[in-house]
């Protein structure tokens, strides 16, 4: 699970997140699970979602899923726990298909990092269980109860993960949402289906923009996360065609700074922008003298050198498991 988790520090280079992978590992026995054998279904009283399992259950729960796909099944029920690879964070029942029964949201963190960043979703279902599995920026895991929303209040629930997109060290990060969906075959990518979603945050932003102040207030920002808001707003811009090449006047900004870890940030967004402009400026960055942005740079030029950069996964990934979890 460790190094599911570790994958995902890519994320936050170039805006850049991937799907994670199944570690490869010998068949393992099928271990017993309780939850596996519980009622899931959305009419269940009590449901699962008003009435959920106890921390220890689920935990070992997820411990028979993670072993029965590969994974080491070390994960322990709080943060503070070194003996665990990873912790739950948070989780939720919700109905995700609308088909009867319910999903298993549940975020996954590192011990004694601020990070939660691998989401599982788990199905139970008339052949067994479907295991879903993404990543995403620091934090995406954290309170995925309250990621999950009906964005068109018609009944279908969707899930709101947070990507990185760029940061600057000690000051602020910038991230980006991105909406996922039971499309029938798999829980995918559907953020282009809620243009009018991202223009309300980009409205919000502005709004936060034009509020901010020396020290931080009841608005929750200061000056110190303008760089960071400015970023996901253009981030927006360029996702909603207005225009395309948003952001890249802050990022020759920054690229030219006598900071460096402005300058690194720099990197980081004109890899997510990728047009020839933005990649002649990478590829100054990639000469810089700081090997911290050089690095980054060269790293996103050459993900951009393979084309365009994907800031989230298309969809979560299935995984395969070696042998099935008892449900009885």
């Amino acid at each position: 699970m460790y190094a599911r988790g570790a994958i995902a520090l890519l994320v936050a280079c170039c805006g850049l997140a991937l799907p994670l992978r199944a570690q490869a590992a010998s068949p393992t026995s099928a271990r017993r699970s309780n939850l596996a054998s519980y009622d899931w279904s959305v009419k269940a009283s009590p449901s699962l979602a008003s009435k959920p399992p106890s921390m220890k259950i689920l935990v070992n729960f997820l411990n028979s899923v993670d072993t029965s796909t590969g994974g080491d099944g070390d994960i322990g029920e709080i943060d503070s726990d070194p003996e665990h690879a990873e912790y739950v964070c948070s989780f939720r029942f919700a109905d995700l298909r609308r088909n009867g029964s319910l999903s298993l949201v549940a975020g996954l963190g590192v011990p004694n990092r601020p990070s939660c960043r691998d989401v599982y979703i788990i199905d139970k279902t008339s052949s067994g269980l479907e295991i879903y599995l993404s990543g995403g920026g620091i934090d995406v895991g954290a309170d995925v109860s309250a990621s999950i929303k009906d964005l068109r209040q018609d009944g279908n629930l969707e899930l709101l993960l947070d990507n990185g997109l760029a940061s600057i060290r000690s000051q602020c990060g910038a991230s980006w949402i991105t909406i996922y969906a039971w499309t029938g075959g798999g829980y995918t990518n559907v953020s282009d289906r809620f243009k009018d979603f991202y223009r309300q945050r980009l409205d919000s932003l502005n709004k936060k923009l034009s509020a901010l102040r020396p020290t931080r207030g009841p608005g929750g920002y200061d000056q110190r996360d303008k760089e960071c808001l400015q970023a996901e707003a253009a981030k927006i811009q360029r996702f909603l065609g207005i225009p395309s090449e948003a952001g890249i006047n802050q990022a020759i900004r920054l690229a030219n700074s006598k900071n460096s870890a402005e300058r690194s940030f720099a990197a980081e967004i004109l890899g997510d922008i990728g047009t020839p402009k933005a990649r002649k400026y990478l590829e100054t960055l990639a000469k810089d003298s700081d090997g911290d942005v050089a690095t980054t740079a060269k790293y996103c030029l050459s993900v951009l050198s393979k084309g365009p950069m994907q800031d989230a996964p298309a969809a979560f990934e299935r995984l395969q498991q070696q042998e099935p979890i008892s449900s009885h």
